[in-house]
């Protein structure tokens, strides 16, 4: 049975799990039959949303309390090697995700190895993931949306929580100014670096980095007048990590050292007025470091990029008529970037290279100093129309791309700093429909065009290309979801998308000048996702996530498809958690395909730097093995005098110690190959008290 055939065939036994499941679950009770009349804006959700709620996520094992990183686990996510952001979205690259906090643009959801999310876990209220076919309020993004809605502050009394565990520890504590503000302040530092060590793992840090991390919180709530509040957020977050690959050549020792970063500022404005209008704008400011120092034997590779960054979202969302509701919109930002680059041109790999792990250097060394500019405007505009049973929400969004390199040129000699500058327009129309079959049963479907920048690392007349534009893309999803109980739901959802303009190198014999990418590159993706998910019943909780696709990239014009760095074709999670009394014990089960690799089928001899290089087969032709992990957690909570908790908890990752194979690593002459493997069994153990 061919490769297509086979995903037919899976599709087909999910389409008709989903409707059995719909047949033959007893409908919900029936509802009072008292009218209740609310007046106001029904409250927007996307199509394919996954929300969940601060402390249910927090409670799943694997998360180690961590509630962010729930969306590890999720339909439509697929499984990322150790040290890799996990937000590969129904097969685009985690740079094409956005995350977002309270409506403010975060760069990173995770600090460096995955092991924590950027995030307190204090401060997250509720996560939402939509992994693509989203709404015309938010864009520059191909892939898809991870929404952070920071936690209400308590109104009475002063609260608070201490954790400390063997990961890192983190506090924050909050109480009312007056009647009408509310403050809040927290941290978290991490420590695993260190505690490694200690326990007699001296080499933590080869191959893999273990994060030297911490993350910082502070906010602010005020009541203005009725129905109309301001807060204020602050955010920070830094990591570095330092990871040393040795070998026996000292020309092939690797070193490296990343520093990264970010902090931002938030104003939000709420205000629902008395015909049901509800208005909201966000200002904010912020930075982002990124900082590369690495060394291959002698070879230096450096990347240090400073980045400025704004934003402004607007909104207001108002009925006009009993069944219509308008949405008005303006959602800017704005990036100023100052960046240094040296070393090889093809160092750090990009997506589609054709390389090994821990491969060095060629001897094609440069160095560029550049900045970049990006600002993107985009106003949209919805109307939700409710026709019966039918919900058709018709949306627009232009996005105005303005895109500014400081050199056209690189630097040769006195050569004049031209600069290069675009403004280029993108109409992004969309639609969603949402058709009520009966009252446990919905039908749902959107498509739309989308558009993301170019990086601005990208935009250097070196490594890159200063007149790079935007890249394009085209989302359609369609599905079914069953309410089988008030607490038990499946979703089975098919999508389709397809990607244009991607940068990728350029492949010409002779390298046009300023042109090291170009954006020829097209993707396409395609699949189903099941989720079943069981709200808390009984002190029961769980889910079910599957994900069925592939993913391919084709990067010239004419040429083969070939599959993506980080297709999957099958992730499986089963979550479960069940409260008895003072304990909660969890579990939580990963299966996800191996990733494609492209095997070494043979060397050559390089005289001019004396190296043994490897000769590839075809492209990612090759697989990891695939891969399993089984996590449980148990915690036990006590009433201490005084309002206040204690909870001590345990969590064991991979109970089975499985060698989880995250990479293929080959020795100096490639004569053999074994595997990077990924952790072993880790166990975190920690104590929690909070009032």
């Amino acid at each position: 049975m061919c490769r297509d055939a086979r995903l037919g065939a899976r599709l087909g036994v999910l389409v008709v799990v989903s409707a059995g499941l719909a047949n033959a679950a007893p409908p919900p009770p029936p509802l009072p039959n008292d009218d209740v009349v609310v007046r106001g804006v029904r409250p927007k959700e996307e199509t394919w949303d996954a929300r969940f709620g601060g402390p249910e996520a927090a409670g799943t094992a694997g998360a180690e309390g961590d509630p962010a990183k729930i969306v590890e686990d999720l339909p439509g996510v697929a499984h990322a090697s150790l040290g890799a952001d996990p937000l590969v979205l129904w097969g685009s690259s985690s740079s094409d995700t956005r995350i977002l906090v309270d409506g403010v643009e975060i760069p990173s959801l995770f600090h460096g190895g995955a092991l924590r999310s950027t995030i307190d876990g204090d401060l997250v209220g509720a996560l939402t993931l939509t992994p693509g076919a989203y709404g015309a309020g938010y864009g520059r993004a191909l892939g898809g949306l991870v929404r952070i809605d920071t936690r209400e502050l308590p109104r009475d009394g002063w609260h608070g929580a201490l954790d400390v565990n063997v990961l890192d520890s983190s506090a924050w504590v909050g109480a009312p100014v007056g009647e009408r503000t509310r403050i809040a302040a927290g941290g978290r530092v991490g420590y695993l670096d260190r505690t490694l060590p200690a326990v007699g793992v001296d080499h933590a840090n080869d191959v893999f980095p273990i994060p030297s991390y911490g993350d910082y919180f502070a906010k602010a709530q005020m009541d203005l007048r009725a129905g109309e509040s301001l807060d204020a957020l602050l955010l920070g977050s830094h990591d570095s990590t330092t990871t040393t690959a040795n070998e026996e050549d000292p020309a092939h020792v690797l070193e490296s050292a990343t520093r990264t970063g970010f902090e931002r500022l938030s104003l939000r404005y709420r205000r629902t007025l008395g015909d049901g209008a509800h208005v909201e704008v966000t200002p904010w400011v912020g930075r982002d470091v990124n900082t590369y120092d690495a060394h291959f034997g002698a070879n230096p590779e450096r990347l240090d990029e400073h980045d400025v960054r704004w934003g402004l979202r607007a909104e207001e969302r108002a009925p006009v008529a009993r069944t219509v509701t308008v949405a008005l919109g303006m959602d800017a930002t704005g990036t100023h970037a100052a960046l240094e680059r040296r070393g090889s041109l093809t160092l750090p790999p990009r997506e589609g290279d054709v390389t090994v792990f821990g491969q060095g250097p060629g001897s094609d060394s440069s160095s560029d100093r550049f900045d970049a500019a990006i600002v993107d405007v985009a106003p949209y505009a919805s109307l939700d129309w409710a026709l019966g049973p039918v919900n058709v929400e018709p949306a627009l969004r232009v996005d105005g791309y303005l895109v500014d390199a400081s050199r056209k040129t690189p630097r040769v000699g006195q050569t004049p700093s031209i600069g290069a500058s675009s403004l280029v327009a993108y109409v992004e129309p969309r639609l969603s429909v949402r058709a009520r079959l009966s009252s446990r049963v919905t039908v749902l479907a959107s498509a739309g065009l989308y558009s993301e920048p170019p990086a601005p690392a990208d935009l250097g007349a070196v490594f890159g290309t200063p007149t790079l534009h935007a890249s394009s893309g085209e989302h359609a999803s369609v599905g079914e979801a069953v309410e089988l109980s008030r607490t038990l739901s499946a979703t089975l959802t098919g999508f389709y998308k397809w990607m244009s303009g991607l940068p990728v190198r350029d492949p010409s014999a002779i390298e046009e000048l300023a042109h090291a990418l170009v954006g020829n590159g097209v993707g396409r993706s395609y699949g189903v996702q099941f989720l079943l998910r069981q709200k808390p019943w009984h002190g029961f909780s769980g889910f079910l996530a599957y994900t069925l696709s592939r993913s391919e990239r084709r990067d010239t014009t004419g040429g083969a498809f070939r599959l993506f760095d980080e297709d999957e074709p099958e992730v499986v999670t089963v979550a479960a958690n069940q409260v008895l009394g003072a304990y909660t014990l969890g579990i939580r089960v990963r299966y996800a395909s191996g990733q494609p690799r492209t095997p070494v089928i043979g060397t050559f001899y390089d005289e001019k730097d004396d190296v043994t290089e490897p000769v590839f087969g075809a492209q990612n032709s090759l697989r990891l093995p695939a891969f399993f992990q089984l996590d449980v957690r148990a915690a036990r909570r006590f009433v201490l005098p005084g309002d206040m908790t204690l909870s001590v908890y345990a969590e064991a990752l991979n109970v089975i110690d499985r060698r989880n194979a995250d990479d293929y690593v080959y020795d100096t002459r490639y004569a053999r190959r074994g595997t990077i493997s990924n952790i072993p069994i880790l166990g975190v153990v920690g104590v929690r008290v909070e009032r």
